[in-house]
């Protein structure tokens, strides 16, 4: 369609997630402006999405301390602070990949009124290891929980190239599915599309893939991760130029 070069200059790029494909047909008046010059508008909500294997990991890993001594907590943290990096150097994760996520101690509330906990005071020291090359995420795994660490969360993700990539697939993908109920809806009010009057597309999300880290399988001491495809959806709101 003659239409796609100016679809170029007018989208302005954001993504959300997948929603409801939608249409309205409008009739113009003498008194529109350049921009809905055509009789009337088709105006429809257009739908797509990519998926692409992940080229990124990331790892929390956390140290957990209870007690009845604030101090004492604070202390042993760093201790199990220190080992954990340590573990985490020797399988090959360099201290740049490693962030704290997360630093609390805080008191102990137990889950039913009349429970009383087993400690005082509850410190965690959470750390987000990330990872570029996917196949180290089991060996990870196993040093970060050799080191007495808990694994929180296991997920994967892409980088932010590749993130570009998928948003542009599912872009293209949601403006095609928006030209086509565009003219399927002129061709059933006998109109012709003559041109895009305007593109809204308001947010973008990229659906990574989590672990269920307790179903991750352990194969000769070490354990073994499978993955799935992350995906970025996208949706556009489409108005088209129509005449009768």
């Amino acid at each position: 369609m003659r239409y796609r070069n100016v679809l170029v200059a007018a989208v302005v790029v954001a993504l959300l997630a997948a929603g409801t494909a939608g249409a309205v047909l409008t009739t113009g008046s003498s008194g529109q402006t350049a921009q809905h010059a055509g009789d009337r508008t088709v105006t429809v909500s257009g739908d797509g999405s990519a998926s692409a294997a992940p080229d990124r990991a990331v790892v929390v890993a956390a140290v957990v301390v209870e007690g009845d001594d604030p101090a004492a907590i604070r202390d042993d943290l760093a201790t199990g602070a220190e080992r954990l990096r340590s573990a985490l150097e020797e399988a090959g994760v360099p201290d740049s990949q490693v962030t704290t996520g997360e630093y609390n101690i805080r008191e102990n509330r137990p889950r039913r009124p009349d429970a009383e906990p087993d400690a005082q005071y509850r410190g965690v020291h959470a750390f987000e290891v990330e990872l570029a090359d996917t196949d180290d995420t089991g060996a990870v795994v196993d040093a970060a929980a050799g080191a007495g660490a808990e694994i929180q969360t296991v997920r994967f993700t892409l980088s932010a190239e590749s993130r570009d990539e998928l948003r542009d697939e599912a872009l293209t993908s949601a403006m095609a599915d928006a030209e086509r109920q565009a003219d399927t809806i002129a061709d059933a009010s006998d109109l012709r599309v003559t041109g895009v009057a305007s593109v809204d597309a308001t947010s973008s999300r990229v659906r990574p893939f989590a672990l269920d880290v307790a179903a991750a399988e352990s194969a000769d001491g070490g354990t073994a991760i499978e993955s799935g495809d992350v995906s970025v959806s996208a949706s556009v709101t489409v108005v088209y130029n129509a005449t009768g």
